[in-house]
């Protein structure tokens, strides 16, 4: 699973930009509001590396030419309706985000 789509980095726009989630997780933390009652916080992150196309991520140690890397900030669904893992909710997450939202499934 990845994105592909136009990326602009640096003030170029590169047409053919192929996203990989390399690394996502979650996080359920408990805290106290002002009543003291004890609520929970979902949180998720996601690092996505971008290489120029899906020629370049395939090659031989291609995997180490990316040309970008950010990391993405979500609140994760732990609903059995949602039926995605966290890796599926970063790429909807992405696709959520201006920046992304005109990056297509591959």
């Amino acid at each position: 699973m990845a994105l592909k789509g136009t990326v602009t980095y640096k003030g170029i726009a590169v047409a053919d930009t192929h996203a990989v989630v390399i690394r996502a997780n979650h996080d359920a933390n408990s805290y106290e509001d002002a009543d003291g009652n004890r609520l929970k916080k979902l949180t998720a992150s996601a690092l996505i590396r971008f290489y120029k196309d899906k020629a370049t991520y395939d090659a031989a140690d291609g995997f180490k030419n990316y040309y970008d890397q950010k990391e993405v900030h979500f609140t994760p669904s732990v609903s059995n309706a949602a039926n995605m893992n966290i890796v599926k909710q970063a790429y909807v997450a992405m696709k959520a985000m201006d920046e992304y939202k005109d990056m297509t499934d591959v």
